[in-house]
């Protein structure tokens, strides 16, 4: 098992909005492991939920879930409430078509990673997040 100490000051609170739940489970261990909070929902529309709960300070969500809502309406709800504006908005997707890609930035997604997402580019990501919010 990877042993890498917090990257902030405090825990980041990360929320993981996957329908593959083994896949949504790793992710959420591996951020545990890198010193964060995570919260794991299975569906746009808990993860929502969920997202208003908790007020996390990143959110990793899968683009292409089944169901009424996907990733693009989990971006659309989250940038439309003022709690949630200053939380970093990161898209999964197994979708590799840079058309999908310019449409999750477009839909308000700060990143786009294509699965499966290294370990690198979670660091990276907790690393520029720390940068922009210092406490």
């Amino acid at each position: 098992m990877i042993s890498t100490p917090p990257i902030h000051d405090r825990s980041l609170t990360v929320l993981v909005i996957e329908d593959n739940r083994d896949l949504a489970r790793l992710f959420c261990d591996l951020l545990e492991v890198m010193g964060c909070i995570a919260h794991v929902a299975w569906s746009a529309q808990a993860g929502l939920e969920l997202a208003l709960e908790k007020t996390p300070d990143l959110i990793f969500c899968d683009l292409g879930m089944p169901g009424d809502k996907d990733g693009f309406d989990v971006a659309a709800e989250v940038r439309g409430h003022q709690s949630l504006k200053d939380t970093w908005l990161i898209a999964v997707t197994g979708f590799s078509e840079a058309e999908t890609h310019e449409r999750a930035r477009n839909a308000g997604f700060n990143r786009v990673f294509a699965k499966p997402v290294k370990f690198a580019q979670l660091q990276n990501v907790l690393n520029d997040f720390k940068i922009a919010h210092p406490l």
